[in-house]
């Protein structure tokens, strides 16, 4: 159970570089449930009539081939860092390159996120997109940095110690680290914030424009995109920091977790 919480831990605070770059406001990875199945659930929690039913499923399966691509590009990202993690050195402008590439083919899927987002919203009475607003307010509240800001540095890093066996040298230079990503978080935290605004802001409206979603998708995605360069060195700087033995525990037990969670709903 400790070493469970512990690769946890390591997981939320320290590979972030290996999934933020593939989180775009909320259309991450795609859900795996079948279309009647995720309208059924819809339907429940908005109390949708037959019409708007009928064109919720038509929204989710249109939508399916867009968050199917961006799933196969977290899939592929993952195990190229995974790959980059076993190396006996990483270049930190290759891991750059790398979350660059990955995320630059995630823009061309913008506009078509744009549409589904305004299809949705233009189906559902205020009512039920005061409803949807409340539970994104609750996913954004779930993100890597701030489960890092809010976390404690010392008991992180007694957690990856236990599981690492780490050294002193090495225990004083993931602090470093870890103070490193918490500095950088309160900044992005507050795009965050200003972004959540306007995306509730536009769910509240009588009507959206679809250009209007596609430019505030294009800032969430301005946004992670700026963050690469920091992500690229945090995954460097931890690939330095620990052995090849340390890095193999922790390859094998990311990878065991998102093996898993393919056969979930996540």
């Amino acid at each position: 159970m400790l070493e469970s919480k512990t690769f946890k831990t390591i997981r939320q605070s320290l590979l972030i570089a290996v999934t933020s770059a593939t989180f775009l406001v909320g259309c991450g990875q795609p859900d795996s449930r079948s279309t009647s199945d995720i309208v059924s659930e819809t339907s429940s929690t908005l109390d949708l009539n037959d019409a708007q039913a009928r064109e919720m499923a038509r929204v989710v399966d249109t939508a399916r081939p867009e968050l199917e691509a961006l799933k196969e590009i977290r899939m592929q990202l993952r195990e190229e860092m995974l790959a980059q993690m076993q190396q006996d050195a990483v270049n930190v402008e290759d891991v750059t390159a790398l979350l660059e590439a990955k995320w630059a083919s995630v823009h061309a899927k913008l506009p078509a996120l744009a549409q589904k987002f305004t299809d949705f919203h233009k189906m559902l009475t205020p009512e039920q997109r005061t409803k949807v607003k409340e539970r994104m307010s609750k996913g954004w509240e779930s993100n890597h940095f701030e489960r890092l800001e809010s976390s404690n540095t010392s008991r992180i890093v007694f957690g990856i110690s236990i599981a690492l066996d780490l050294d002193d040298l090495q225990e004083r230079e993931i602090t470093n680290l870890i103070n490193t990503l918490r500095s950088k978080s309160a900044e992005i935290k507050q795009r965050h914030i200003e972004l959540r605004e306007e995306i509730y802001e536009q769910m509240q409206q009588d009507s959206v424009n679809v250009k209007d979603i596609e430019a505030l998708l294009d800032v969430r995605w301005s946004e992670v995109k700026s963050k690469l360069p920091l992500l690229a060195q945090g995954f460097t700087d931890l690939h330095t920091i620990l052995t090849p033995e340390q890095r193999m525990k922790i390859s094998e037990k990311l990878e065991k977790r998102w093996e898993s969670g393919k056969h979930g709903n996540r």
